[in-house]
């Protein structure tokens, strides 16, 4: 793929960030635009985002290191976000305990702001992972499918000359797809809470098929990974969250 977009003289533009930067413009577009649509104040939606983002990104990198601690070579490539390695989890993880923050700050309506933040963060996530199959992240195992993979470019993070699945640009449609189905959720959702519900379903039901492609190590019995756990997690809470909010049908809070 191409890890690099262009150089100017001694700047290297990498594709990754590129993705990330256009994730969160749309993302951010979306987010606004939903926001007036449920009367939200969108400059305290814009603040919270904005802090919401930056946590998030120092949150995945962190969890990227944890997980990959022998590409923190020199120390200061921690702050190279725009060349790939984030952990999607780290970034939910920090990302959320600052929108928390926020929402009680602001007094942000929780379960509005949940629900319309599900939709720009698929999107967002989907160029994400446009920036990861470019970059190299986040590969899949070797496989023999004449849809697989094969990385040349030597900047890339994933083997090089190797078929791999094609597990980034998958990961890149669903997202995408994901986005497009809360979307329609929204416009039909019975209790605020419930579009946040689905998304950590939907989600969490891809993640957890999607690691069985990707070259994650699998800790638990040798069959399934950290973020399968995770994932597990994460579509059960989904549902508590729905039965529960729509048990209190078209409750605000």
């Amino acid at each position: 793929m191409h890890p690099i977009l262009f150089k100017l003289g001694p700047i290297t533009i990498y594709t990754y960030g590129v993705m990330a930067a256009l994730g969160i413009f749309f993302g951010s577009l979306i987010l606004m635009k939903l926001a007036e649509r449920e009367g939200l104040n969108t400059k305290d939606v814009a603040d919270t985002a904005f802090w919401t983002v930056i946590a998030g990104v120092i949150g995945a990198r962190v969890f990227f290191f944890l997980y990959n601690p022998e590409y923190l070579n020199p120390w200061y490539k921690l702050f190279f976000f725009w060349e790939g390695g984030l952990v999607w989890y780290g970034g939910v993880f920090f990302g959320a305990l600052t929108a928390i923050y926020f929402i009680k700050k602001r007094n942000i309506p929780l379960w509005k702001f949940a629900d319309i933040v599900s939709i720009p963060l698929s999107v967002g996530l989907g160029f994400g992972r446009i920036g990861c199959t470019m970059a190299g992240c986040c590969y899949g195992k070797v496989c023999d499918s004449p849809l697989s993979i094969v990385f040349k470019d030597p900047h890339s993070a994933a083997p090089l000359g190797v078929p791999l699945c094609p597990t980034q640009p998958i990961s890149a449609v669903a997202n995408f797809a994901i986005a497009g189905a809360l979307y329609f959720l929204y416009r039909k959702r019975k209790a605020t809470g419930e579009v946040f519900g689905f998304y950590l379903i939907l989600y969490g039901i891809f993640r957890f098929l999607i690691e069985f492609l990707r070259a994650t190590p699998k800790e638990l019995l040798g069959l399934f990974s950290n973020n399968q756990v995770i994932s597990i997690i994460m579509v059960a809470v989904g549902a508590l969250i729905v039965i529960y909010r729509r048990k209190k049908l078209g409750g605000n809070r």
